[in-house]
């Protein structure tokens, strides 16, 4: 075994080096033959230098300045680079440690991937993991584990099954699945993306269909298509311009719409929300300005907070109206607290018209029509029309205000929704 030694500013045309490959600052690698340099050993670069070949080495370290490949470079172990690594075609490595910038027609690594500064890809980037200080732009699709950029971080599409932290702005070109996403800023998705969870403080924006178990976003969520989910969380401004679905519960406190249809369990509204329809196998419980609904909203329960008001029928099992918000403590100390119980004050609690077995109507509740079982009504309500099959209970005369007198039917009519 013998080690090779290419001195500052020399050329030197190689096929395969038995050893370590040593070369000084300017120094110039070329295929005496073939394409293809490998080397058996190391490949040291003391500074600038440029590698006009395919090129193979066990371990690559470059101390400072710039290295340029114009071929495929392919690092058995460890690509150690101090400051800038230029490759114009395919990199490959089983641990990549750039201290400035990189860049690459591809990237291969199966292990780690840690850049200081940039990195930009033309094609695709797969790696067990990235970890990037500043900026990342891979053209084409990503295959990871974990991908945590400190700035802004572009991707063509692709998988990342473990966690994405990125602390400024995310955007993907091509449908891209994923674990967990973060962002602390901006997140831009195209349509027919699919994850476990996003956590987004700023905005989170997707161009058409999107699925996820769970999205928890703190400011704005606009979803351009159908939105499925198993859990939402969305204090500040939700909008979904198709469907929303959701197996578990949906809770939102600032701005809601959805433009068609939603389906869920729960439902818990802290704020003001909108949509076409509502149809809930559990309950829904608003506690915020208002909820409107074309269609209306039909749950086994529906609980209205004092001062609320409701748009559209509502259809449950049982239906409670001016509820007392110490029902509603529960939802969580980030929005459904004091400046709900302050927007409640001094107001009536408002709906339309009401269908269910069992209608309550506590204190300062007014409605248009009550279709219920049974019915009973606290001092201070108001209703245009109430019909009942089995029990009326009120409050004593002249305490309560009807258009017309309750009045006991043998049936009720059919229920919408």
């Amino acid at each position: 075994m013998s080690d090779l030694r290419v001195e500052k500013g020399a050329t030197a045309r190689l096929d395969h080096v038995e050893g370590d490959l040593m070369v000084s600052s300017n120094g110039r690698i070329t295929a005496a033959k073939g394409g293809l340099v490998t080397v058996s050993g190391s490949a040291h670069f003391e500074s600038n230098a440029e590698v006009d070949c395919d090129f193979q080495c066990d371990s690559l370290t470059v101390e400072r300045g710039t290295l340029r490949s114009t071929g495929n470079l392919v690092v058995n172990r460890e690509a150690d680079v101090a400051h800038t690594l230029r490759v114009e075609g395919k990199f490959s490595a089983q641990r990549i440690e750039v201290g400035g910038r990189m860049y690459a027609g591809s990237v291969s690594c199966s292990g780690p991937v840690r850049v200081g500064g940039i990195v930009e890809v033309a094609e695709t980037l797969e790696a067990g993991s990235v970890d990037v200080g500043g900026k990342v732009s891979v053209k084409g699709p990503v295959k990871t584990k974990d991908f945590d950029v400190g700035g802004k971080a572009e991707v063509g599409g692709g998988s990342i099954s473990g966690r994405v932290n990125v602390k400024g702005v995310f955007a993907s070109s091509g449908p891209l699945e994923f674990g967990e996403l973060q962002v602390y800023g901006k997140c831009t998705l195209p349509a027919g993306c699919k994850g476990q969870k996003v956590s987004a403080y700023g905005k989170l924006s997707v161009g058409g269909a999107f699925t996820c178990e769970e999205i928890k976003v703190e400011g704005f969520t606009e979803v351009r298509g159908d939105c499925s989910a198993g859990n939402i969380v969305a204090n500040g401004w939700l909008r979904v311009h198709g469907s929303l679905a959701f197996s578990g519960t949906l809770e939102t406190s600032g701005q809601g719409e959805v433009r068609d249809d939603v389906r869920g369990a729960d439902l818990r509204v802290g704020g003001r929300f909108r949509a076409r329809k509502v149809i809930l196998t559990n309950k829904a419980e608003v506690a915020g300005e208002f909820l409107e609904t074309q269609q209306g909203l039909k749950a086994k329960s529906v609980t209205v907070g004092s001062g609320t008001t409701c748009r559209g029928p509502i259809v449950a099992e049982r239906v409670e109206l001016g509820s007392s918000l110490v029902s509603f403590a529960n939802w969580g100390t980030s929005w459904a607290g004091q400046s709900i119980r302050i927007r409640a004050i001094g107001r009536m609690t408002n709906v339309e018209d009401v269908y269910g077995g069992e209608v309550v109507l506590e204190k300062n509740s007014r409605c248009k029509r009550i279709f219920a079982n049974r019915v009973q009504v606290a001092e201070g309500c108001t209703a245009e029309q109430v019909s009942y099959t089995d029990e009326f209970r009120g409050a004593p005369k002249g305490r309560t205000f009807f258009t017309r007198q309750p009045e006991k039917v043998d049936s009720l009519p059919p229920f919408p929704l």
